[in-house]
């Protein structure tokens, strides 16, 4: 990665670009391939959304910005490619930049961006990257468009950094320095800065920015969502977006970290509810159901008797009036599904956007559920009903399935559900052979725009969760 990438075309200055020559096929597509290969492989999620891009060289913007619609394009500039990015590392830090632009929503956010705006975003994407990244080779790309001091400073590391930073004094150091720490700063943050220290940033300066900063990126997308008319695209970056932020949540496919207690608010959601418990049937006993069982029940019902839980009939009470009928709950023989499974729910840092929901879901089927439930990450660990209601689990952020093959193979489980969006590693193979011999019955639901393939050689069931409406919940 420190080697210069000879393949990159030299061209001259952009101020000349119309005296040259139509850019050929053959540039474009060695182009596209060392953009595809220079993303560090640290972040297989940026590989796909690069796949799901037209990478092509074009001179309809300064250096680089990605376009979304109906065809989503990635645009890099030949000429500031040939002066600024001689490196590999140089090619990979802009082209992870205009992907950031896309993943934080900064199109849909400001659909006509100020330069205050876009001097902001660039702040907090160049710092991200540059955490990621912290190696001189990545950093100095950055360092080369920012300005010695000044508001232009922060879009690049303090000198130093990050071993002995010496930032400057008063707002704007310590402003910095938060970029560039674990404590982060907001884009509001940094309208206040220069509202507070009365900075004014120079529009000569645009220059230093990064992208298309003059329009809205030549989206061709109606109603103001740039990835309306691209689902694919929206469905990769909702999977990267929901281990956000990236340097501090684990996700996806990586080993994650030291397991910790995390908490979420359960959003009952009556589509989520009605899927997880035809899942759990299915698990419990195949496509056609099962057999239900008499039992007691609890059910609905209108009474002579007072109840307390009946506010309406107890406020007519206090108004001097007598209800003739109660609404509360009643005791009957009813029938309720039989058969109980082991439940596995992925609760790495790529799910973290559906938990809310699936948490909430599992506890209306609480009857089909063999308790604990078991969250998995690169680790199992039981989820009680207590916990299960208050939102509670375990993850270190990653995910594993192996951590779950070798649960089902120790407590010798027959049938099982798994809920995941796929970004899972591969099982060793001793312990395919341990599993396979077990033969448990596996029912996989899998999250919409989930990745099915590792299912396939298990053999084991898969079926679709439909896409859920998180604002319905």
């Amino acid at each position: 990665m420190n080697a210069p990438a000879p393949a990159l075309p030299r061209e001259a200055p952009a101020a000349a670009s119309r005296a040259l020559p139509p850019i050929s096929p053959a540039e474009q597509e060695r182009v596209a391939a060392l953009v595809r290969q220079c993303v560090p492989l640290r972040h297989p999620a940026f590989g796909k959304l690069l796949r799901l891009l037209s990478i092509e060289l074009s001179r309809e913007v300064p250096t680089a910005a990605v376009t979304t619609g109906s065809r989503s394009r990635l645009l890099i500039n030949p000429d500031f490619l040939a002066e600024r990015c001689r490196t590999e590392e140089h090619l990979a830090m802009l082209v992870m930049h205009e992907l950031y632009h896309v993943l934080l929503g900064h199109t849909r956010i400001y659909r006509r961006p100020t330069l205050a705006a876009n001097w902001a975003f660039d702040c907090i994407i160049n710092a991200q990257l540059c955490r990621l990244h912290p190696g001189p080779g990545f950093t100095s790309f950055f360092r080369s468009l920012a300005a010695p001091d000044g508001p232009w400073s922060l879009i690049a590391p303090p000198p130093g950094w990050p071993d002995a930073p010496r930032y400057a004094g008063g707002a704007l150091g310590d402003v910095h320095r938060r970029l560039y720490d674990d404590d982060g700063v907001t884009t509001e943050e940094l309208f206040a800065l220069l509202e507070r220290t009365e900075i004014r940033l120079d529009p000569e300066d645009i220059r230093r920015l990064l992208g298309s900063h003059e329009s809205d990126s030549g989206s061709e997308a109606p109603n103001g969502d740039p990835l309306r008319l691209d689902p694919d695209l929206l469905s990769e970056v909702r999977r990267i977006v929901a281990r956000w932020p990236m340097v501090t949540r684990r996700g996806g496919v990586d080993d994650g970290g030291e397991p910790e207690l995390r908490r979420d608010t359960l959003r009952r959601h009556p589509r989520a509810r009605r899927a997880l418990r035809r899942l759990l049937r299915k698990a419990a006993f195949g496509a056609g159901g099962g057999p239900p069982r008499r039992t007691q029940v609890m059910l609905d019902a209108s009474t002579v008797l007072p109840q307390a839980r009946d506010r309406r009939a107890q406020l007519q009470r206090l108004m001097g009036n007598t209800p003739l009928l109660w609404q509360g709950q009643m005791r009957q023989d009813g029938r309720q599904d039989s058969g109980q499974v082991n439940v596995y729910l992925d609760v790495s840092g790529s799910m973290a956007s559906w938990l809310p929901l699936l948490l909430d879901a599992l506890s209306s089927a609480a009857a089909l559920v063999r308790w604990p439930v078991f969250g998995f990450s690169t680790q199992v660990h039981p989820i009680t009903r207590a916990e299960l209601a208050a939102g509670s689990y375990r993850s270190t952020g990653g995910t594993d399935i192996a951590c779950v093959a070798q649960h089902l193979v120790d407590t010798g489980a027959k049938r099982a559900l798994i809920v995941t969006d796929g970004e899972v590693q591969e099982i060793p193979a001793r312990l395919f052979e341990r599993l396979r011999r077990s033969g448990p019955r596996v029912q996989v639901g899998l999250i919409d725009g989930g990745r099915a393939d590792f299912c396939a050689r298990l053999g084991w069931s898969v079926t679709a969760l439909p896409p859920l409406d998180f604002a319905a919940a």
